[in-house]
């Protein structure tokens, strides 16, 4: 979850209505799902999850998204578990494809800036240099 919420900062920079709540903590945890997706189908865990590739996460996101975050969906309301159930309660309409949408374009500026294989980790040097505050151990 502090991953994709640096990340999302980070693309924040740039696009400041991303930030504006609730479309901000929606992004996070939408954004969250996916990459927990592909670090549990690469079996890592605590800081090993920095080794997933932003572009996985991408094809998470367009091909099985609901499935991502149903796997979320134990998570605690303090972890995002109530926003897990939100979105998957507007899975397929306009408000979920316009999350979608942000998450897509934090990840594909990601991916501009660092390299088609860009992975978490490879991100600490950008957020460190924008200021972002680092709480991610990677």
């Amino acid at each position: 979850m502090s991953a994709a919420d640096q990340l999302v900062l980070w693309h924040g920079r740039t696009a400041p209505q991303v930030l504006e709540e609730p479309a901000r903590t929606r992004s996070v945890v939408l954004l969250a799902a996916c990459l927990h997706d592909r670090a549990a189908a690469a079996g890592l865990d605590g800081a090993a999850v920095a080794e997933v590739q932003l572009g996985q996460a991408a094809d998470v996101l367009e091909r099985y998204p609901l499935s991502a975050l149903e796997t979320c969906r134990t998570a605690p309301a303090a972890e995002g578990g109530d926003v897990v159930d939100e979105l998957l309660g507007d899975y397929g309409t306009d408000g979920f494809e316009r999350g979608r949408q942000v998450v897509r374009q934090a990840l594909v500026h990601h991916q501009v800036d660092g390299g088609p294989h860009v992975r978490i980790a490879d991100r600490r040097s950008a957020l460190r240099d924008a200021g972002a505050p680092l709480y991610m151990d990677c």
